[in-house]
Parts: C-alpha cells; structure tokens; sequence
C-alpha cells in the first residue's frame, strides 16, 4: 500500500509510521510527505528516510476546502 502522511510539526508520528514500515509492521510504504508548515522539521525527518517531502502552502488556495482537494489530488 503506498501512503502520503501529512505534518504540520516535529514529525515524530511520522518517524514511527516510517519505522513501523521499515520493519514491516505496516504493510505499506510511504511515498511522500506533505507539510502545510514551510520550515516543519518533519520535512527533514522525511528525508532522513528517503522520503519525498513538500511544503505545500495553504494561504495559496481560497478555502480550506480547496487546500483539502488540493492534497487529496496530490
């Protein structure tokens, strides 16, 4: 299964997700990561895996709404 997690913060949920799929907790594999914080340090934690991470800026879009289709899309 392929899985996007999405961060605002320090990133240690993901860092066990990432770890559980590792070693093969999760059947799965995260693909990547999406942070709505530029400077989120979770991003870095994301590329300490391996993982693809972007900063995906919420104040471009009209609504939360649209940001919310924005990732689902993503």
């Amino acid at each position: 299964m392929n899985v996007v997690v999405l961060i605002s913060g320090r990133g240690s949920n993901l860092e066990a997700i990432a770890k559980a799929c590792r070693e093969g907790k999760i059947n799965g594999r995260i693909k990547l990561v999406i942070s709505n914080r530029k400077g989120a340090p979770g991003l870095e934690v994301a590329r300490g895996f391996g993982i693809p991470a972007e900063f995906h800026n919420p104040s471009e879009f009209s609504s939360k709404e649209d940001y919310d289709r924005h990732l689902i899309k993503e």
